[in-house]
């Protein structure tokens, strides 16, 4: 899966005194997130030697995206997850460029219309 471009994070410290909980919490949401229609890509990471884990969804486009954090599967699942970690993030992305105009490079959003010396993927 890597399709998409439009990157959902979801980071959050787990608390240890609830791990047990949280594993059966994620277990079933995974099930229910990989029915999306829409996504592209999935990825879980965890930071070396702490209980903070990453989860990172990737879509087609901003409007998947955003149908996917609306639902109410997701908005459920973050109210519990609120119940068995101590610290919730969310971050949302959307695909950039690197621009090389006038000597040094600027990230820009990929909505801006390439110009000549921009680099893209």
């Amino acid at each position: 899966m890597n399709d998409g471009g439009y990157l959902y994070e979801l980071t959050c410290t787990v608390d240890p005194e609830h791990e047990g909980r949280y594993r059966e919490v994620i277990s079933d949401a995974v099930v229910q997130w990989f029915s999306t229609d829409g996504l592209a890509g999935f990825r879980p990471l965890s930071e070396l030697g702490t209980e903070t884990v990453r989860l990172q969804f990737e879509f087609t486009d901003q409007q998947t995206l955003d149908a996917f954090v609306n639902t109410e599967c997701h908005r459920a699942t973050i109210d519990t997850l609120r119940t068995v970690c101590t610290r919730i993030e969310t971050r949302r992305w959307q695909p950039s460029a690197v621009s090389l105009e006038g000597g040094s490079a600027n990230i820009v959003s990929r909505s801006d219309p390439p110009s000549l010396g921009e680099v893209t993927e």
